[in-house]
Order: C-alpha cells, then sequence, then structure tokens
C-alpha cells in the first residue's frame, strides 16, 4: 500500500491518522514531479493528494481514502454499525471539507505580509469562525465529536484546526474559538494515534509559514 502525500496538506493528515488508529502501514511518497503534473497522474490519473494505491486500487479524496480503510481494516471501527450513525459522521466529515476548510484556504495568500490586505484577513476570519460556531452547534463532543468514541469524523480536523491556530498568529488576529470546540481540540492533540501525525503537520505547517514570511529569494526575484 502506498500513500502518496506532503508534510504540509491537511487532508494528507487526516489518512495518516487513520492509518495509525488502524495500525496498518503504507509506504508514503512524495508526489512524483508534484501533485498535478503528468508523471504523477499516470499513477494516480486525478494528480491529486492524498492519493492511496492499493494493489490495482487507486483512490483519491481523503473522505473516500478514510472509509476504505475502515472497512477493509475494521478494527477498531470509525464508522458506527448503523445507517443514521454513518450518516452523522458523514455530515461531519463532509463540514469539514465543504464549510470549515475552505475559509482558511482563501487566506493562503494572506500569509505573506508583504501582499496581505487587512480588511481581506480579517472577513476571512470572520468567516472561519463562523464556520467554528457552526461545529459547535453540530457536535456533541461527548467526548467526542459524535459521541462517546473516536470516529472519522474526529480524524478529519485536528490538523486543520491546528493550521487555522498558526495562520491566525501568523496575521495577528484573533479567533475566538468556542469552548467545546477548544477543549474537544485539546482532547484529540493528546491521543497517541493523532499526536504523532499532528507533529507531522505542524512541523510542515511552519516551515510553509516561514517561507510566506521570508518572501521570495533574490534569484527568483
Amino acid at each position: 500500500m502506498i500513500l502518496y502525500a506532503n508534510e504540509v496538506s491537511n487532508f494528507c493528515a487526516k489518512v495518516r491518522i487513520v492509518l495509525a488508529l488502524k495500525c496498518v502501514d503504507a509506504e508514503e511518497r512524495p508526489p512524483p514531479d508534484g501533485y498535478g503534473s503528468a508523471r504523477f497522474k499516470a499513477v494516480a490519473p486525478l494528480g491529486t493528494i492524498p492519493a492511496l494505491v492499493d494493489g490495482d486500487l487507486v483512490l483519491h479524496e481523503s473522505d473516500v481514502i478514510n472509509e476504505y480503510l475502515d472497512e477493509r481494516y475494521p478494527a477498531p471501527p470509525l464508522l458506527p454499525g448503523d445507517a443514521a450513525g454513518r450518516a452523522r459522521i458523514r455530515l461531519l466529515t463532509r463540514f469539514h471539507d465543504s464549510h470549515l476548510e475552505p475559509p482558511l484556504r482563501r487566506l493562503f495568500a494572506q500569509m505573506d505580509p508583504r501582499r496581505r490586505d487587512a480588511a481581506v484577513a480579517a472577513r476571512g476570519f470572520a468567516d472561519y469562525q463562523a464556520q467554528l460556531a457552526r461545529l459547535a452547534a453540530l457536535g456533541r463532543f461527548a467526548p467526542y465529536l459524535a459521541g462517546d468514541r473516536l470516529t472519522l469524523a474526529d480524524c478529519a480536523y485536528p490538523a486543520t484546526l491546528m493550521l487555522g491556530d498558526l495562520m491566525a498568529a501568523q496575521t495577528g488576529i484573533a479567533v475566538a474559538k468556542p469552548a467545546a470546540v477548544a477543549d474537544w481540540q485539546a482532547r484529540l492533540a493528546a491521543e497517541p494515534g493523532i499526536a504523532p501525525a499532528l507533529a507531522r503537520a505542524r512541523a510542515g505547517t511552519l516551515a510553509w509559514l516561514a517561507e510566506q514570511r521570508r518572501g521570495p529569494t533574490d534569484a527568483a526575484r
């Protein structure tokens, strides 16, 4: 099994967390010539990361990969056995991809202080903060997002919440996080199956943010 990934992507971190929780080893490789390249598309047709290759099976999209891993390696189960429970988990994972993460992605250009538009950055983090409030209304936090046990929904968020914290610190903009979300984030960070993937994502994100602060090299200019 091969996982094509990089150190920065929070979507790659989602898959690493599930692999760790399942105690499944996968050989990890960077996409050859970078994601989107013709060489990578010859292996993984969409050219996006994460991509999982398991024999003749090639999968894209972190949620698809994680559900496949949960079915192939059923212990510990990360989706409930009933249809309503699975639907709730899918709602929470889709909320991450469709609502919580996009405001942060739109703020990537604001991480370079030389190109930052203060008004754009403020609006972007206000949008992100609004999505955090919606997440607080959706989740149960008892003590995990969907109830009393860890699920795929919990795997989706740790790297993104950390990313939001680091990006806000880079711009000096305060983000008011609901207490239920902040407490849950701290619990997830202490989970043995989550902490290593989160540490990798943090190191990669800090390196990327430092690069944004430095700006282009003289040679690039």
